[in-house]
């Protein structure tokens, strides 16, 4: 019959070699940044694209491939990457609930941040809107350019007046 040390010695092995398994976003980001800052763009891309194979992207995803896209002028793509990225913060208003959320958040710090969903904040919509906007002056389509400045300081006011209530 074995010990309580030696179970204790393989659990402990155990949850040590899952860590190993565990990605490492850092990690990952300063690839993808060092081979874009190379010029390698589409290479940046597709080892973007290979450290996320799941079927369900999260939102720094998003917000990495449509930035990744403007440095190549696709700017049609960087704009369909970044509505992903849109919609994904606005559903994630609504479907939010605090339960999930407790459990994903307490997961995340035993296993990994890619539990947990990443949740935008507040400068990082008003960024995206911009980036946006910036997107369509280089299309030439200053009409949606106009609107998504203005989405951007209504979004801006709406900030505001969240902090001013808390």
């Amino acid at each position: 019959m074995p010990s309580w040390r030696c179970i204790l010695v393989v659990v402990a092995l155990a949850a040590l070699s899952g860590c190993a398994a565990v990605r490492n976003y850092d990690m990952e980001l300063s690839g993808t940044l060092s081979q874009a800052s190379l010029g390698d763009v589409d290479g940046a891309i597709k080892r973007l694209q290979a450290n996320n194979p799941q079927a369900e992207k999260d939102l720094l995803y998003y917000f990495e491939l449509g930035m990744l896209q403007r440095l190549k002028n696709r700017y049609d793509e960087s704009q369909q990457t970044w509505a992903s990225a849109q919609k994904r913060i606005e559903s994630s208003k609504d479907t939010a609930t605090a339960g999930a959320d407790l459990l994903r958040s307490a997961s995340s710090y035993v296993l990994s941040d890619k539990v947990r969903v990443y949740e935008a904040h507040d400068y990082e919509k008003v960024m995206l809107l911009t980036y946006m906007a910036l997107n369509y002056l280089a299309l030439g389509d200053y009409e949606q350019a106009r609107v998504a400045i203005k989405q951007t300081h209504e979004l801006e006011a709406t900030i505001a007046e969240a902090r001013a209530k808390q």
